[in-house]
């Protein structure tokens, strides 16, 4: 089995970390002694330290061996293992070399992907080996080291892929905490912030627009705010690629998961208002809402429904698979199914039907008499839309599309944009309160100003009592040693300065949105592409660096991480046949079912195979391993590189769409209505 989007975990939470949360308080440093073949179970976070570095934080339940001058790290269903050691010499990557054969002698897998990005953040030098086991295998084998002076810091993970995906954010903690004593990070903390003048602002303007075309994003919009001012509002491209309507101010973008920040400031004013608190049962603004697990759904409450801490799995397939018409009642009620793998606040695992779930609730209290979009809908317009005087934000596609709007683009394999229909990106309309508000810079710069003003508008009226706006900001769980997510924001630092944000993705639009309150600053950031993680992580560590004086990186990081996504597709395309086997795929030709999922349909239509899911379809390639097994491969956006897997079960064959946590199962049958609850 192959899993896509997790090879450069390791490096991108080394390189490309975000906004990180300030430390908790100190407690005493572990200096592991045990030698237990067993290993030692934590009851509490612990710091330890190996003999150089210096000290991590290792989660409460993990398993801690040290043995042979190696630390051992292992999550607490023992899946996922964590070796770390400190190995001697002048090349990064023959210290990882080393590290294997000092640790596992016979370990042999084939490298996958060989990176070696700029060094930074007081490293001398950075090396990662991605590797390759058997595609049957879901797992995930990743080595890292990094060097200061003539000693390397190596990491060494390998684990099921359920068990990196469940526990990732606690793995982070231990890779962005394990380093040298020397290091000598940069660190804006304790800095003034320097003066956004004119020559500061076009800097930051041409390094977008430079960003922008070396990206080929065809449109971008962006604004700087300080305290109520606007230093820089400006659109850049064009609203959709080929066409010459240009990205004003006034274009209006979906914001993806930004709206997550709306949806809990809507939340935090109706807890002004008495009708709820954060810790009010959930249950008790919903009685009919309910997990397949009957304890967890009797502890949930309003503050679990936004804090991504309730130990559910990120679950999209389902809203992704079959969304016309659909209803939020309908989503409520597919949440009967899914089930936590973690505990309530035992580690980071971001959910979309979650927030779903405390955006439609806390507006039911409201509007109790009207379903729940609709009561969602007028809600958000009055508490916040209108109150605050955002006159173009919007849930309402139709309305969007009247108005002067941004068009939004897929990325192909080639790692290409082509414009997608409008239609796709309405995948989101049934979950809105996780992702669904259309805006643009006017309005969300006042937005933004209002957080900076702790709750009050640019006019100075009190939208919500600080008390509540702050709560938002409040730590829930941690998502690496540095930053935490609170309710529906993510808190924390960047080198010292403390930053709070939420990005957020569609089929077709990105976004991002951050401020820095000791500063009195903010930004917004809106682009009409899927994909846009290196231009945004790029952007933000530019505004950084003009800010704060900083090293002058985020131009090379831009190009690494390019380089870096061009490789991998490279590898993965050379994989693909673009044209299946027709005969294969007629033999697979037909209607399937997931209960889940609902219906998709494979056909041959003349010389290409396709894949049609109703809202939308795709032309279909085949991957053929080494052990003679075939997949289906989805060629075009919005669900490029999707990987469907034709078994065998007994006497017929069923499609299977993997995730790391979650496996469909698509089985063939004679035409049906959709299963969905």
């Amino acid at each position: 089995m192959r899993i896509r989007a997790l090879p450069l975990l390791l490096l991108t939470s080394c390189t490309a970390a975000q906004n990180t949360v300030a430390p908790a308080s100190p407690s005493p440093v572990a200096q592991v002694t045990t030698s237990s073949a067993q290993g030692r179970k934590l009851d509490a976070a612990t710091p330890l330290k190996t003999a150089s570095s210096t000290p991590f934080t290792v989660s409460a339940g993990w398993y801690v061996t040290e043995r042979d001058g190696h630390l051992l790290l292992e999550d607490p269903e023992r899946q996922l293992r964590l070796t770390l050691l400190e190995v001697p010499g002048p090349s990064a990557e023959r210290a990882l070399a080393a590290a294997w054969k000092q640790t596992r002698p016979d370990f042999a897998l084939p490298v996958k992907h060989a990176a070696h990005p700029p060094a930074q953040d007081g490293w001398d030098e950075i090396f990662q080996n991605t590797y390759e086991p058997p595609p049957q295998e879901a797992r995930v084998v990743v080595g890292l080291a990094r060097r200061k002076g003539d000693t390397n810091y190596v990491v060494l993970l390998d684990g099921a892929a359920a068990a990196m995906d469940r526990r990732g954010a606690q793995a982070a903690q231990v890779l962005l905490g394990f380093k040298s004593a020397r290091l000598g990070e940069e660190s804006f903390a304790g800095k003034a912030p320097l003066p956004l003048t004119a020559e500061r602002l076009r800097s930051f303007e041409s390094f977008i627009e430079q960003a922008r075309k070396t990206m080929k994003i065809p449109g971008v919009a962006v604004a700087v705010v300080q305290g109520n001012q606007v230093l820089l509002e400006k659109g850049f491209g064009a609203r959709e690629l080929g066409k010459p309507e240009p990205v004003t101010p006034e274009t209006l973008f979906l914001i993806g998961s930004t709206s997550k920040s709306l949806t809990t400031l809507m939340m935090a004013r109706l807890v002004d208002e008495g009708l709820f608190d954060w810790d009010t049962p959930a249950t008790r603004l919903l009685p009919d809402f309910s997990l397949a697990d009957a304890e967890v759904t009797k502890k949930l409450t309003v503050r679990n429904t936004v804090c991504a801490c309730t130990g559910m799995p990120r679950q999209d397939m389902e809203m992704i698979f079959e969304y016309a018409g659909v209803t939020g009642e309908q989503r409520i009620a597919e949440m009967r199914r899914m089930k936590p793998t973690t505990g309530i606040g035992e580690t980071f695992q971001y959910s979309n039907p979650m927030v779903t779930a405390g955006g439609y609730m806390a507006a039911h209290t409201a509007e109790p008499l009207f379903p729940l979009g609709q009561a969602y809908d007028r809600v958000m317009q009055s508490r916040i839309f209108d109150a605050l005087g955002m006159k173009s934000t919007t849930f309402d596609f139709a309305r969007a599309a009247k108005q002067d709007h941004a068009s939004p683009h897929g990325m192909t394999l080639t790692l290409d944009y082509t414009p997608l229909p409008l239609s796709q990106d309405e995948v989101i309309v049934p979950v809105r309160p996780a992702g669904g508000a259309w805006s643009n810079l006017r309005d969300m710069e006042r937005y933004v100003m209002l957080e900076l003003s702790k709750g009050r508008t640019p006019e100075g009226q009190k939208l919500v009592s600080e008390a509540n706006m702050l709560a938002r900001r409040e730590p829930q769980v941690k998502i690496t040693d540095t930053m935490s997510y609170g309710l529906g924001l993510m808190v924390g630092e960047d080198h010292g300065a403390r930053v709070i944000h939420h990005g957020g993705n569609t089929l077709g639009f990105s976004s991002d949105m951050f401020f820095l309150p000791d500063a009195n600053v903010g930004v917004v950031l809106l682009t009409n592409v899927q994909g846009d993680g290196p231009f945004r992580n790029a952007v933000r560590r530019k505004f950084l660096e003009l800010l704060f004086d900083g090293r002058d990186e985020a131009r090379a990081q831009l190009d690494f991480a390019l380089k870096n996504q061009r490789e991998q597709s490279e590898k993965e395309l050379s994989a693909i046949r673009a044209k299946p086997d027709l005969a294969w795929v007629k033999t697979l030709a037909g209607t399937w079912y997931n209960a889940g999922l609902g219906r998709i349909t494979l056909r041959v239509e003349g010389s290409s195979a396709v894949l049609d899911a109703g809202e939308w379809r795709s032309t279909l390639g085949e991957r053929r391993e080494k052990n003679g097994a075939r997949t289906l491969v989805l060629m075009d956006p919005p669900m490029a590189g999707t990987e469907l897997q034709p078994r065998k079960e007994a006497e017929h064959t069923t499609l299977v769409l993997e995730m790391p946590q979650l496996r469909y199962v698509f089985e063939k049958r004679a035409a049906q209505a959709s299963s969905r609850p």
